[in-house]
């Protein structure tokens, strides 16, 4: 599988999250709320990016019904 670069975006957005609430946990670092929005924008771009492959393996069914027609 080809790593996009939403991918990277995402892994990385996600180990500083993981790094923040550690710190977190344990004494000091963000504000909660920043957090928060934080995981929150975590959260869109995971449901963004299923998305996009969804829209993707739906269109490769609705080209193999309209190729299943012409034969």
């Amino acid at each position: 599988m080809k790593i996009k670069w939403i991918d990277i975006l995402l892994i990385i957005l996600g180990l500083i999250i993981i790094y923040q609430l550690l710190r977190k946990i344990f004494g000091g670092s963000w504000q909660t709320e920043s957090i928060i929005i934080a995981l929150l924008m975590f959260n869109l771009g995971l449901t963004w990016k299923i998305c996009m492959k969804l829209d993707g393996h739906i269109n490769w069914h609705k080209l193999k019904d309209e190729m299943s027609r012409y034969e």
